[in-house]
C-alpha cells in the first residue's frame, strides 16, 4: 500500500501540476479532499482544479520535480524541486517575466486509494525574493 500510495502522489504531480491533466484530480484524490499551506487553504476537487489552472497559468513551464518520497501508514511525505517563470498573475501579484526555482515538502494522508488531505510547506520567502517583492 505505501508504494501504491506514493505512485498516486507521484501522478498526481506529474499529470496534474505538471502537465495540466485536470482529469486525474477526479481519479486520485478524495471527495472531502482538504488542502492548507501556511497562506493558503482548499476544500474539495473543484477548487482544487481551479488552484491547478491557476498556478499553470501564471507559470505556463511549471515543473516540480519529485526529489524523495517517504511513506508511513496512511501518509506520504514528498520533499519537491519547483521551478517555472512567473508569466501570469498569482495570488494577486502581477507576472514578473522572472523564473524563480523553490524548495517544498509535501505531506499527504489518504482514505483508501486516494489523497484525502495535504499540507504544504514551500520556500515562500524564497518565492517572494526571487520575484523581486521582497529584498534579499
Amino acid at each position: 500500500m505505501k508504494d501504491q500510495n506514493k505512485q498516486t502522489v507521484r501522478i498526481f504531480i506529474e499529470e496534474a501540476l505538471n502537465r495540466g491533466n485536470l482529469r486525474v484530480i477526479d481519479e486520485v484524490i478524495h471527495a472531502s479532499y482538504r488542502y492548507d499551506s501556511p497562506n493558503e487553504s482548499m476544500q474539495g476537487g473543484e477548487q482544487l482544479k481551479a488552484f491547478v489552472l491557476a498556478l499553470r497559468s501564471a507559470f505556463p513551464d511549471l515543473y516540480i520535480a519529485i526529489e524523495e518520497q517517504i511513506a508511513e501508514g496512511q501518509s506520504v511525505c514528498t520533499r519537491i524541486s519547483l521551478s517555472g517563470s512567473h508569466q501570469g498573475p498569482f495570488l494577486g501579484v502581477p507576472a514578473t517575466g522572472k523564473s524563480v526555482q523553490l524548495q517544498g515538502v509535501i505531506i499527504s494522508r489518504f482514505e483508501g486509494p486516494l489523497i484525502a488531505h495535504e499540507w504544504e510547506l514551500l520556500d515562500q520567502l524564497g518565492l517572494l525574493q526571487q520575484l523581486g517583492l521582497v529584498k534579499q
